[in-house]
């Protein structure tokens, strides 16, 4: 999910600015992920990121809503316009299309190990992932009851969700299309171990 209406990926060129926004993004969340693994979330402050960074503490708010946020690497959860779009409009199977919304929406880390370090080193923050995860999930369900009824919905999305993490502990994925396909894999393996 993204952390506001982004442009379509396919269509948005990379920009200067939006390059210095990357790094500046990528600053604040290598700093804070040093720093939390090394203090813990509680001994450290926004100030101490944003100074380890070279930002200002303002800015810090333009891209992660706190601390926990900052050392995960986790965005503000929000189905991007273009998504939710694309989505309504796909005519192929409900599932294998909630695997592409969120294989497009999700943000992709690139150091997900480091992440996995600081979770094992720092187990208080798993609850922030589960937060995370629940608002991701109550982003999707708005998106994904648009085109079907609710409760199909609460299921698709909980089991592609459920896909995710699976994915996230077996995988280091490239891009959004790759993702895509690991989705929909574990979600057939899913489904044929509950046929089984």
């Amino acid at each position: 999910m993204s952390t506001t209406a982004a442009p379509e990926p396919a269509t948005a060129p990379c920009t200067l600015r939006e390059r210095k926004k990357q790094q500046t993004r990528q600053a604040l969340h290598d700093a804070a992920l040093r720093l939390v693994s090394e203090h813990g979330l509680d001994g450290v402050t926004v100030e101490q990121i944003c100074s380890d960074a070279d930002v200002s503490p303002r800015t810090f708010f333009n891209y992660f809503t706190s601390k926990a946020h900052a050392a995960l690497g986790l965005d503000t959860v929000e189905v991007p316009d273009w998504a939710a779009a694309r989505f309504a409009g796909a005519d192929g199977r409900l599932v294998d299309d909630l695997c592409t919304l969120v294989a497009a929406t999700v943000p992709l880390s690139q150091d997900r190990r480091r992440m996995k370090e600081l979770l094992v080193l720092r187990p208080e923050m798993a609850p922030m992932v589960m937060q995370w995860m629940a608002e991701s999930r109550q982003s999707l369900l708005a998106t994904v009851s648009a085109r079907t009824d609710e409760q199909t919905a609460r299921t698709a999305v909980g089991l592609v969700l459920s896909a995710l993490s699976e994915v996230a502990h077996r995988d280091t994925v490239g891009d959004s299309d790759e993702l895509a396909v690991k989705l929909r894999a574990v979600v057939a393996e899913m489904g044929a171990i509950a046929a089984a």
